[in-house]
């Protein structure tokens, strides 16, 4: 019998206090680390830069204002700015090393968001992602930047949560996981431990 994963995220939850979430429906986008791998040059653990490309779609498109650029554009302008200010390192060292830093995303994100004229938004993290949290802030009308660590299926990834819901007592996450090209549900808590940016008005 294997070793159990231990999860933090749900914890302590109270399905009661939260009945579901789903704000970004209709403006949420969800690109795919496939799509920018090979531009111009090969771009490795990139899913931070991916996610920050689903982000600016999303809260441009949300404006009103629609970005004109294409993603590819957008993309490889991110992770030259990451990598100019050594926030997204991009390689892969044994398996485990590069791509964007945890503590650091925050930054590139705001970052981002003013090189994209999205103004007044506030850039809040990274948190220890708990159940009550993720629902708190997502219920709000926030977007989550989440970096998963231990994840069975991911393994150390980022991705954007765009909202929540209960489904058979289960914490489910509409997410733009960063491999699939549209946005999706993920069980929370198969993770070792996570953490969030939380993004908002």
């Amino acid at each position: 019998m294997g070793r159990p994963v231990v999860s933090i995220n749900m914890m302590n939850v109270d399905e009661s206090k939260h009945r579901g979430a789903d704000t970004w429906r209709q403006e949420a986008y969800s690109f795919t680390t496939g799509q920018f791998a090979k531009l111009d040059r090969s771009y490795r653990r990139h899913c931070g830069p991916t996610a920050i490309t689903s982000l600016l779609y999303t809260l441009a498109q949300r404006e009103g204002r629609p970005i004109q650029e294409k993603p590819e554009a957008v993309f490889t302008k991110i992770a030259r700015m990451g990598g100019k200010r050594l926030m997204y390192l991009n390689a892969d060292l044994f398996k485990r090393f590069g791509g964007t830093s945890d503590l650091l995303a925050p930054f590139l994100i705001t970052a981002c968001l003013r090189s994209y004229g999205l103004r007044g938004y506030k850039v809040r993290g990274p948190f220890l992602a708990t159940a009550n949290r993720i629902c708190r802030e997502l219920a709000l009308g926030a977007i989550l930047y989440m970096e998963l660590h231990g994840h069975p299926v991911y393994g150390s990834h980022h991705l954007l949560c765009y909202g929540y819901r209960f489904k058979d007592g289960k914490l489910m996450l509409r997410t733009a996981d960063g491999w699939i090209s549209r946005i999706h549900e993920l069980p929370a808590g198969q993770e070792l431990f996570s953490f969030c940016t939380v993004i908002t008005r």
